[in-house]
C-alpha cells in the first residue's frame, strides 16, 4: 500500500503516483551525494548570492558521480567506454595515474574503480563497493591532477 496526498481516481492516476515514488530513490541518492560526498552542509557562505553558485557547482559534481555510480552497476560497465561519460582529458589523467601511461580506452568499470582507488578505496575482495565519500575524494584529487595536466599541455603548445 502506498499512501499519498495526491488525488487518485483511476488506474492512470495510480500509475502516475507510483512512477513518482519510483523516482524518489534517485532523488534520495542525489541528496546523499550532495550531503555525504560534496558536503554541501559544510559550505559556510552567509550570503545567498555566494551560496547559490557553490550549490550549482556541487550539484553538477553530485550528478556526475551519481551517473558514474549508476553506470558502473549496469551489465555493460565492463565494455562501455568511459568516454561516453567523461571528456578524454579525465580518462587520460586517471589512466596515467592508475596504469602509468595515457590510455583512452578505459571502460566505465575501469574508470569507476580507478577513481575510487584514487579516493582511498582498497578494492579488496571483502570491501564493499565504493561509497560517496571515496568517490568525492577521488574526484577532488582527479580535478587537481587535471588542472596540472592542462597547464602542462598549454605550455607545451606555447600558450601561457
Amino acid at each position: 500500500m502506498l499512501l499519498t496526498n495526491e488525488p487518485v481516481f483511476d488506474l492512470d492516476d495510480t500509475w502516475r503516483v507510483v512512477e513518482w515514488y519510483e523516482r524518489r530513490w534517485v532523488v534520495e541518492e542525489y541528496h546523499k551525494a550532495m550531503k555525504t560526498g560534496c558536503r554541501i552542509e559544510d559550505v559556510q557562505f552567509t550570503a545567498v548570492e555566494r551560496l547559490e553558485p557553490a550549490i550549482a557547482l556541487l550539484s553538477a559534481v553530485a550528478l556526475t558521480l551519481l551517473n558514474l555510480r549508476d553506470a558502473s552497476r549496469r551489465s555493460d560497465a565492463a565494455s562501455r567506454q568511459a568516454s561516453t561519460l567523461f571528456a578524454s582529458e579525465y580518462i587520460e589523467v586517471l589512466s596515467a595515474w592508475r596504469y602509468g601511461k595515457l590510455r583512452s580506452d578505459l571502460t566505465v568499470h575501469d574508470f569507476f574503480y580507478a577513481l575510487a582507488r584514487l579516493g582511498g578505496h582498497q578494492n579488496r575482495k571483502r570491501d564493499h563497493r565504493p561509497g560517496w565519500l571515496v568517490l568525492w575524494r577521488g574526484w577532488m584529487k582527479l580535478q587537481l591532477m587535471l588542472d596540472g595536466y592542462l597547464v602542462l599541455k598549454r605550455k607545451r603548445c606555447g600558450q601561457t
